[in-house]
């Protein structure tokens, strides 16, 4: 149940040392944490899809693999992990709660497949790059694909776009389902495509997906907003390769095996990409 999933979340970021970086629609947290010490930062999100709300599990198993290589003195860097985004809709989608949302007991009927918050805005269609010029954007409420009234009118992108400002990150990763698929551009051009062509070829080699070129169809997203705005690679994920929404906790063992070591790989990277950068530059 993605409730025990909010509470374990809860407890792990409790453990080490949360903040919470706003609410949701209908006042539940949105918890952030980190790990790790000085050296380049990533940040890593799950959950910002109500359907896809078990992407969580595989936050949670990376912090706890970052804790642990951090303990052996193997990490030169931190991680910032969000592993629910989106707490209102993941609750809606797992157990039907509608935690006082009129509009979620209105559509009580779509549970299953609902992607949006508590207001029927599609937090990731809602952040300010290129804002509602998707291929299935759209400005009616639902369960999926609603733009919002204006960039960042959701109050959960608007938080979590205010705290990647705040910590600058020199990466990010999304996680979402489905598809075994890694997603990186927007627009990027010269050097910049380079560079983020380079990681997002790392990170999908290392957690065996396929990264996708090209495919600018989908605007208004997080990773979109990390790239065009703040200028940083940004990767979205959709795990499992094949199979049918609604998926549940299970299905998501083995991605969180795949992805358990990511952090600490991405950061070894761009430790790495640094002292590359900085050897050419003397």
């Amino acid at each position: 149940m993605i409730m025990d999933i909010i509470e374990t979340a809860g407890k792990a970021l409790g453990a080490a040392g949360a903040v919470r970086i706003g609410r949701s629609v209908c006042g539940r947290p949105i918890l952030c944490a980190h790990i790790g010490g000085g050296g380049p930062q990533i940040l890593i999100t799950a959950a910002i899809h109500a359907r896809e709300c078990y992407t969580a599990t595989v936050v949670l198993r990376q912090m706890r693999e970052l804790e642990r290589a951090v303990r052996r003195g193997a990490v030169r860097g931190g991680a910032w992990f969000v592993p629910i985004v989106n707490p209102d809709g993941a609750a809606f989608f797992d157990s039907g709660a509608t935690s006082g949302s009129e509009f979620l007991a209105r559509n009580a009927d779509k549970r299953l497949v609902w992607k949006a918050n508590a207001d029927g805005v599609d937090l990731n269609c809602n952040f300010d790059a290129h804002w509602g010029s998707g291929r299935h954007n759209k400005t009616e409420r639902g369960a999926a694909d609603c733009i919002g009234a204006c960039p960042f009118s959701a109050p959960e992108s608007r938080a979590l776009a205010a705290f990647t400002r705040q910590v600058r990150p020199s990466a990010t990763v999304s996680y979402h389902c489905m598809g075994g698929e890694l997603y990186w551009e927007f627009f990027q051009t010269g050097d910049r495509r380079l560079r983020d062509m380079r990681l997002a070829t790392a990170v999908a080699e290392h957690i065996g997906v396929k990264r996708v070129d090209g495919d600018l169809s989908s605007a208004g997203g997080y990773k979109d907003h990390c790239v065009l705005r703040l200028g940083i690679p940004a990767v979205t994920v959709e795990l499992i390769a094949q199979g049918e929404h609604p998926f549940r906790e299970e299905d998501f063992a083995p991605e969180a095996e795949r992805n358990a070591r990511l952090p600490e790989m991405l950061i070894d990277y761009l430790n790495t990409e640094e002292k590359r950068s900085n050897d050419e530059q003397r």
